[in-house]
């Protein structure tokens, strides 16, 4: 059985996206992993997605990994890279097994 696929879901609710922000992020994330993984995100190991609200107010842009759920607020591409690929080198372990 195959690993679920790695998800970013930006939240675009009403305060996440205040101003515009978090559309500015996940333009800036799509951007950005469009680049970096075009292979994963070819082959749907890897997904973004946005959420109309992921119910984890802040006042600043929200993105949730799954399948950890692991949620940040106004997170940085840096972070997102990261954590992104740490998930992946999951995947790939889980199906080197």
């Amino acid at each position: 059985m195959s690993p679920p696929p790695v998800r970013l879901l930006v939240c675009v609710g009403p305060r996440c996206d205040a101003e515009g922000k978090g559309r500015t992020l996940l333009a800036s994330v799509e951007t950005c992993f469009a680049q970096t993984f075009p292979m994963e995100l070819a082959a749907a190991r890897l997904s973004i997605a946005t959420r109309d609200c992921l119910r984890l107010c802040t006042r600043d842009p929200v993105v949730r990994f799954e399948p950890s759920g692991d949620a940040l607020s106004n997170p940085s591409l840096d972070e997102l890279l990261r954590l992104t690929r740490a998930a992946l080198a999951e995947q790939d372990l889980a199906l080197s097994r």
